[in-house]
């Protein structure tokens, strides 16, 4: 990671991230609501917003593909890139086609 996102990297980040990759390998979208569930995070919604801004950061800075592209609304539309790409077909795949590893 980034020195930045170094720093600021937390066992959440670490769970979000294995979750993702996890979604990712079985190529599916997540939802919001599953993924913060999982994440033990379903009280602390701007957290999760938080945390997967620095997922998109620090995929943004090492050149992968935006992990967060996989995380979508309760409708299934908002992705977790910004909210001026509410859809990125294009993003998805990359992620999809992607080897992901763990980070830790």
């Amino acid at each position: 990671m980034t020195s930045q996102a170094t720093a600021e990297t937390s066992s959440c980040d670490y769970k979000l991230w294995d979750i993702l990759i996890e979604s990712a390998r079985e190529r599916t979208t997540i939802r919001y609501s599953k993924l913060a569930r999982q994440a033990g995070l379903e009280q602390c919604q701007d957290e999760l917003r938080t945390l997967l801004q620095r997922i998109r950061m620090y995929c943004t800075e090492n050149n992968l593909p935006i992990l967060s592209a996989i995380v979508v609304d309760d409708v299934g539309k908002y992705t977790g890139l910004s909210s001026s790409l509410p859809d990125a077909p294009w993003e998805r795949a990359r992620v999809f086609d992607h080897e992901w590893t763990t980070l830790h």
